[in-house]
């Protein structure tokens, strides 16, 4: 009777299935998950450059057939052709 009591003061209050987990849920970010958002970044990078060349060639397009003599479309401001004057 004894060594019954013994045993039972030696017994805790937890419940008797104890749940662990072996794998981290949340890892620490590897050097391959690095290499693979600095990817991803310069892929989103040049999408971008792409769409704002693409945006900006139009605008330029369309300024050239709307205003052929424009200065932002390489017209000089001082074209000799069209200020010539036989007195200069």
């Amino acid at each position: 009777m004894r060594h019954l009591m013994t045993f039972l003061w030696a017994q805790t209050d937890q419940p008797a299935i104890r749940y662990f987990t072996l794998k981290n849920p949340d890892p620490e970010p590897s050097f391959v998950w690095f290499i693979l958002n600095a990817f991803f970044f310069v892929a989103v990078v040049l999408a971008v450059a792409f769409g704002v060349g693409i945006a900006f060639g139009g605008f330029r397009f369309w300024l050239l057939h709307k205003f052929p003599n424009n200065w932002f479309n390489g017209d000089d401001k001082d074209d000799p052709a069209k200020t010539f004057r036989l007195t200069d």
